[in-house]
C-alpha cells in the first residue's frame, strides 16, 4: 500500500553551516536545559501517540501508525542524505562551542529536516483529522516531539521548521 501521492518534495536548502542564522541557532540551542526523560519519552513518535489515544480513550492503530511513520521516512531520508546537514554538536565544533547532546539512537542520520519534527507533527494532523474534537491535543502532542529535540540539541530550528514544512506537504499528499 503506498499512502503518499507523488508530488514535488518542498526544497528549502539549510541555511549554511558559516552562516549568521546558523551560529545564532547554536547559541540558542546551547541555551536549552535538557530534560532527559522528557526528551527520552519523545523519542518514539508511534509510542507517544498510542499512550495519549489510550489517555482519550481513543482506538490506535498501531500497524497503521508504523507504516504511514515507514513511508515518511522514504521521503525524509531523501532529504536528510540530499542535504547533509552536520548534527548541531558537530557545527559547533567550527565555532568553538560545546553544544552537548543528548545522545540518542535515532541520531545518527544527518540534521536537516528534522524527522521527529516531521512525523509528530504528521501524525497529529492524522489524528486530529480522525478526532477533530482532539484537535488542540494532537497538535500540542506533535509539537511536543518536535521541540524535544531542541532541548536535545539533536536539531537545529530551522530543522524543525522545514520539518514541520515538510509534515504539512506529506499530509496533503496523502491518497
Amino acid at each position: 500500500i503506498t499512502l503518499f501521492n507523488e508530488f514535488e518534495m518542498p526544497d528549502r536548502p539549510f541555511p549554511g553551516n558559516a552562516s549568521k542564522q546558523t551560529l545564532e541557532e547554536l547559541k540558542y540551542l546551547a541555551t536549552q536545559e535538557g530534560d532527559e526523560e522528557s526528551i527520552k519519552e519523545h523519542d518514539d513518535v508511534a509510542k507517544v501517540f498510542k499512550k495519549k489515544h489510550k489517555e482519550l480513550g481513543l482506538e490506535f492503530n498501531k500497524d497503521e501508525a508504523k507504516e504511514l511513520l515507514k513511508q515518511s521516512a522514504k521521503h525524509l531520508m531523501e532529504l536528510k542524505y540530499k542535504y547533509n546537514r552536520p548534527r548541531p554538536y558537530q557545527g559547533a565544533k567550527f565555532y568553538n562551542m560545546d553544544v552537548t547532546n543528548f545522545n540518542m539512537d535515532s541520531m545518527n542520520t544527518p540534521s536537516y529536516p528534522s524527522g521527529h519534527a516531521t512525523q509528530g507533527c504528521l501524525m497529529g494532523k492524522i489524528c486530529s483529522d480522525k478526532y477533530p474534537e482532539y484537535r488542540k491535543e494532537f497538535t500540542e502532542l506533535g509539537k511536543d516531539i518536535g521541540d524535544s529535540r531542541i532541548i536535545a540539541k539533536a536539531h537545529y530550528p530551522s530543522d524543525q521548521r522545514y520539518g514541520i514544512k515538510l509534515a504539512e506537504t506529506l499530509f496533503d499528499n496523502l491518497k
